[in-house]
């Protein structure tokens, strides 16, 4: 049960984290925060967990790591920084808290080391950064999930910022599941969970034709813990881009649910139920020629904005270019439901997938 155990230090992890990100919610300025070259946002909390999350936690259990950040990350003495932003003063004791509390639960992991041999980490230190930075933090979470053979086979899914924190962790191959969510609502009318901002037209004919009512809320994470909160006639959709590092956690724990996350692209074209891959890669292991366009977030050559992806080279290789569908279900029934419907509405309006 190597990976049960990953996960129990994992939501230990992010419950001992919990404080120090609660804090730095309250202290965002402009040395605190930035925005990226992709006009994302980038916090102090986001390269301080996943520093901790892979130095302190995962790294002498000899997992390979990918993250969304790439901070360089100094706590050898005060004041503490994430690359150019400076970590505030009154928060260093619950960095150093946090730091030695997944330094012990490393340590026990790194006696598992030879059982979790293969396993990769895809983190989203904070999974919704926009919404972290702008006031709606308890859409927010800390996203770690784990892969094996290009698979998620295990995640936990915290919410450090509502009142108490919220999780959500699964391992389908070894049956285990946790967390603390509410019991999914009775209702079951028809519902689809969408981003804060503008949705595709795509996404817009499909709210007119089934019909269902629109659902916005920030963070894949956070939005896949909604599907087991909302009931059974909830859909999160999404044909605009994500990374790995967003959905990997969020598979393995709808999928220990009996629900699954899948890519929209062939779901839309025949029903198929195909996931994403889940390796270390320099190239995007899931690519396919002239599906996907271009955009500042998937490209590594953002003058191309708007064109076709033609070749694997354009792109970054933690991109999800074929976009998401997943449901808390996988009655055969309820799914092909579903693909008919997207089928009808992409002969007249396609899915975005940019």
């Amino acid at each position: 049960m190597a990976l049960t155990n990953l996960l129990r230090a994992s939501e230990q992890a992010c419950k001992d984290l919990a404080p120090m990100v609660q804090k730095l919610y309250t202290m965002i300025n402009a040395d605190t925060a930035k925005e990226k070259g992709d006009k994302s946002i980038f916090t102090v909390a986001d390269g301080l967990v996943q520093h901790m999350i892979t130095t302190e936690l995962l790294a002498k259990a000899g997992l390979e790591v990918v993250g969304e950040e790439d901070a360089k990350v100094n706590l050898e003495r005060p004041p503490f920084t994430v690359d150019d932003l400076t970590v505030p003063g009154e928060v260093e004791g619950d960095v150093k808290e946090a730091q030695a509390r997944l330094r012990a639960l490393g340590e026990k992991l790194a006696a598992s080391a030879a059982e979790l041999a293969g396993v990769t980490a895809f983190i989203d230190p904070i999974d919704g950064t926009r919404e972290f930075s702008t006031g709606l933090g308890e859409q927010c979470s800390i996203c770690v999930g784990f892969a094996k053979e290009g698979k998620a086979v295990a995640g936990v899914v915290f919410r450090p910022l509502t009142s108490p924190p919220t999780y959500a962790s699964g391992c389908p191959t070894e049956g285990y599941t946790s967390g603390n969510t509410p019991a999914a609502a009775a209702d079951s009318s028809p519902k689809l969970l969408t981003s804060n901002g503008s949705i595709s037209k795509f996404l817009e004919a499909y709210l007119e034709k089934q019909p269902a009512a629109r659902v916005k809320s920030g963070g894949a994470g956070n939005k896949v813990l909604m599907l087991l909160e909302h009931g059974a006639g909830c859909a999160y959709i999404q044909d605009r881009g994500l990374s790995r590092w967003d959905t990997c956690a969020a598979e393995a724990v709808i999928k220990a649910r009996g629900g699954l996350l899948v890519k929209l692209s062939p779901f839309i074209r025949d029903g198929s139920l195909v996931p994403y891959t889940y390796l270390k890669s320099d190239v995007n292991t899931d690519f396919t020629p002239n599906e996907a366009k271009i955009t500042p977030y998937n490209s590594t050559d953002p003058s191309l904005k708007g064109q076709l992806a033609a070749d694997a080279s354009q792109v970054k290789p933690y991109s999800n270019l074929a976009g998401i569908f997943a449901v808390n279900t996988t009655d055969e029934q309820t799914l092909t439901k579903y693909s008919e419907l997207l089928r009808e509405i992409a002969k007249s309006t396609p899915a975005a997938f940019d």
